[in-house]
């Protein structure tokens, strides 16, 4: 079984992985400009994770980056947002992000849960992306995340929200509120008004 190794980024570690790997990890409209990042960060309201593992050759062991993991904090309902969750391109579909997201859990703890939006797979232009979306939702629920009645729509992105419930096994409850909590830390309620709508059944 692999062992991975997650560290709590600095800043200066979040803005490589950013430069490195978010521009083609992520489609141009969900990707935020670091200046946002910095500024959450600034404010306690926001924080990184690298998973590695140790490589050992001829030249000696090494730490590899698998995986990350970038979240926003909302301290006043206990949630975070897994913000950006991608594992390695070349190292993709060999368990990484499983594991990953089983350390999240004890990372976590403290934690009523972390909530995770993925594109709304309902309103997929075509087969292809549909089927894209669908497989993504099936990771998050293989390992243990819920999908709730909850959907958001974000500058200009349809999402459906998911929670990985930690300390509060009810933690998909009041969804809509703590989603709206969360993009309160990120945004001012003039940006929010134009660009952020939410919806529960």
């Amino acid at each position: 079984m692999m062992q991975l190794l997650a560290r709590k980024l600095t800043l200066a570690q979040t803005k490589e992985i950013y430069d490195l790997y978010m521009g083609t990890d992520f489609p141009p409209e969900e990707l935020k400009p670091f200046y946002m990042i910095e500024d959450m960060w600034s404010r306690n309201h926001y924080f990184a994770y690298g998973f590695y593992e140790t490589v050992t050759t001829v030249e000696g062991a090494r730490e590899v980056l698998r995986a990350y993991a970038y979240f926003v904090a909302d301290y006043e309902k206990q949630v975070l947002l897994l913000d950006y969750f991608a594992v390695i391109p070349n190292t993709r579909g060999n368990g990484y992000g499983s594991a990953a997201l089983q350390q999240l859990r004890e990372i976590c703890a403290g934690w009523k849960g972390i909530v995770i939006e993925v594109e709304n797979n309902e309103l997929a232009e075509n087969a292809a992306v549909r089927d894209i979306r669908n497989r993504r939702i099936a990771f998050y629920a293989r390992n243990g995340c819920h999908m709730t009645s909850t959907k958001s729509f974000v500058f200009g992105v349809d999402y459906r929200i998911m929670v990985l419930p930690i300390a509060d096994e009810r933690a998909e409850e009041d969804m809509a509120q703590k989603v709206t909590g969360i993009y309160r830390c990120m945004h001012n309620e003039a940006l929010l008004k134009e660009n952020f709508k939410i919806t529960a059944e």
